[in-house]
């Protein structure tokens, strides 16, 4: 064998395998999901805090509020408050954490179903 004929990873004396996902279970990737959606969610929380501390302090508010009274003639429907804020962001977070664990699992019975007729994914892994 020749060196133009050897592939690269061989001749520098790398190990080369492929190898195939064929099936991800439904159970583990439900568990990673709701890891990954209670760190999403925990980021909306913050963000809106933070988004509503900033509003807040440029008058963003009040603005609306005056606005919508000169508009309509009486007060504003509701009031922006950071328990609000936080109760709203919270609940949306909440929502968040349960669909996307759930949407997780799906997905990798989805995969589970389609890798039966394809074969799943190929992989090529080398060891430098």
């Amino acid at each position: 064998m020749t060196s133009s004929t050897v592939p690269p990873a061989a001749a520098k004396g790398t190990r080369v395998a492929t190898l195939r996902l064929r099936r991800i279970d439904p159970w583990s990737a439900m568990k990673t999901g709701f890891v990954f959606a209670i760190g999403l969610g925990l980021m909306y929380v913050v963000a809106a805090v933070l988004l509503y501390l900033f509003a807040s302090a440029a008058g963003v508010f009040e603005s609306f509020n005056s606005t919508f009274s000169e508009l309509t003639g009486s007060e504003g429907p509701f009031a922006f408050t950071l328990v609000g804020v936080l109760t709203i962001s919270l609940v949306f977070a909440v929502i968040e954490v349960v669909v996307t664990t759930l949407l997780f699992a799906v997905i990798a019975m989805l995969y589970n179903a389609s890798a039966s007729v394809t074969g799943g994914v190929s992989v090529k892994l080398g060891e430098d």
